[in-house]
């Protein structure tokens, strides 16, 4: 028994959750128009983070039509439209947020985010860079352009942006972790086990990090050394049903170091 699944859930929740719905910038400018469309758009914020997301739309194209140039406006939007689903709508936003502010990282992400769902991975991967190349230390990119690396098979790709994350912030779990799992995938079993145990040397009671160890242990026939994980992490579990796993798993395991009759 693996858990792989778990890990893979890890670079898509990076992929959907990271990105807050950013607020508007002070300096939009001073004239009227302006200034009620940011004041619009401070409304649609804060509707949108109450997940009022009809009331959000409805406000925020109000402050588009007092000002076409509100670059937040169109982001913000943008972003609202991806959570409901309507990707194109999202990626059209996008675009003019973009070309109303072209060192606005965010819209890269967001734009790449909004590709990838529809499965345009060339044109994902693409604004993914755009935004590295703004910001080389922009580690929201580098996540989510190493996640479409390892969708696309390209692990090797994955593993240079986590190394670069980590180079930047190296203490990034979700970094860790996904650099660990795709190890893992290629068997790359010590280099795997050095991250995993740098997540626990900074959180004991990472339950995910403990049953790797336990399911690479386990894969390198070191069957005493994997109970003893799978054991740490049975404590820590708060799942009832990922706990009936780990117990099967250990079942299994004292079989085999039980002594021979």
């Amino acid at each position: 028994m693996n858990y792989f699944r778990l890990l893979t859930s890890c670079l898509l929740s990076v992929v959907l959750f990271t990105c807050p719905v950013y607020a508007v910038k002070k300096n939009q400018g001073s004239g009227g128009s302006e200034t009620r469309s940011s004041e619009l758009c401070r409304q649609a914020i804060e509707k949108a983070n109450s997940k009022a997301y009809d009331q959000a739309l409805s406000l925020f194209d109000s402050s588009i039509r007092a000002s076409g140039k509100n670059s937040s406006a169109f982001y913000n939007r943008g972003k609202v439209l991806m959570i409901m689903g309507k990707y194109n709508k999202a990626i059209g936003d996008f675009d003019r947020a973009a070309k109303l502010n072209p060192d606005m990282t965010s819209v890269y992400v967001a734009r790449g985010m909004a590709f990838r769902l529809i499965g345009d991975f060339a044109r994902a991967v693409k604004d993914f860079t755009k935004a590295v190349t703004v910001d080389p230390t922009n580690t929201n990119a580098l996540i989510h352009r190493a996640a479409l690396y390892f969708d696309m098979g390209e692990h090797e790709g994955a593993l240079q942006d986590l190394d670069r994350i980590l180079t930047l912030n190296p203490k990034m779990f979700n970094a860790l972790g996904n650099r660990a799992y795709i190890l893992e995938q290629m068997g790359r079993y010590d280099e795997a086990v050095k991250d995993l145990g740098a997540i626990v040397a900074m959180d004991e009671n990472n339950v995910m990090a403990l049953k790797h160890l336990g399911y690479i242990a386990r894969q390198s026939g070191e069957f005493d050394k994997a109970l003893r994980w799978y054991r740490m992490a049975l404590e820590l579990e708060p799942s009832p049903k990922a706990q009936t796993r780990i117990q099967e798993e250990i079942s299994d395991l004292e079989k085999k170091v039980a002594p021979k009759q």
